[in-house]
């Protein structure tokens, strides 16, 4: 018993070691404008760490082709905040935020709550509601009333199943730019999630390039990709076997809270 306790202590305390060694490798390459957005965004209750929150704020700035930037998923603005920010800082259109706001992620025993007005209380707080475009409603009613804008970047982090992860982008994918940007959350911590987006890869519906940050994976032009300040690993991971991205999901992801 003691020694699986030792064992569990160290496995821990080399996943802290190696996040924050390579929090620290991409923070020193970060845009100025990234500390700002997590100043932002800290306190906001969420999932997403400094990492993640960190590829999400670059890709919506060098993804620089017309369109909008779609959330499927915005939980209680985390990561809103930070894409919103980072249209500020260019300029760009307001983040579409689409969540039906019941908390609902697809787990098991999982209770709905309303989450709206703690979403809309957040961004408010943080100072980009002008720069958020909530759209209260599932992934699927929010395309279906699409005025056909092209999407520059799509950030799935709605129901957490293959079935859904296919319909987010399916649903969605019409109207992608040639150089679109695709990034799922949660691809290394949940089966569900990566059978679908590998599924997708496989179909060439997401990619071309893949970029593995914390639990998010990320698909899109090569030209875009490596101007994202990524962490030690990141490049590697993409193209690694199923067996190494296990070994990835106990040594170098976040641990999810629920």
């Amino acid at each position: 018993m003691k020694l699986t306790h030792h064992l569990g202590a160290a496995a821990t305390g080399l996943r802290t070691g190696l996040n924050s060694y390579r929090s620290q490798v991409v923070m020193r390459q970060a845009d100025p404008g990234l500390r700002p957005a997590l100043d932002a965004a800290e306190g906001v209750e969420g999932y997403t760490s400094e990492l993640e929150l960190s590829l999400l704020y670059h890709l919506a700035r060098a993804a620089t082709g017309p369109g909008r930037v779609v959330e499927i998923g915005s939980y209680l603005g985390r990561s809103t905040i930070v894409l919103a920010r980072a249209a500020i800082d260019d300029g760009r259109e307001p983040v579409v935020a689409v969540d039906p706001h019941t908390s609902a992620l697809g787990y098991e025993e999982e209770q709905e709550v309303d989450t709206r007005d703690q979403f809309l209380d957040n961004v408010r707080r943080a100072g980009v509601a002008d720069h958020v475009d909530l759209r209260h409603m599932t992934s699927v009613e929010a395309a279906g009333q699409w005025s056909g804008e092209p999407i520059r970047l799509h950030f799935v982090d709605g129901w957490h199943t293959r079935e859904a992860v296919l319909e987010d982008v399916r649903s969605w994918s019409r109207w992608f730019g040639d150089r679109c940007c695709v990034v799922f959350d949660d691809y290394l911590q949940l089966g569900g999630v990566r059978e679908g987006v590998d599924e997708l890869a496989a179909a060439g519906e997401v990619g071309p390039v893949k970029l593995i940050v914390g639990k998010m994976a990320a698909f899109g032009p090569g030209e875009i990709l490596r101007q994202i300040p990524a962490p030690p690993g990141a490049r590697t991971l993409s193209r690694v076997n199923k067996r190494m991205l296990d070994l990835a999901v106990r040594t170098l992801a976040p641990e999810r809270q629920s």
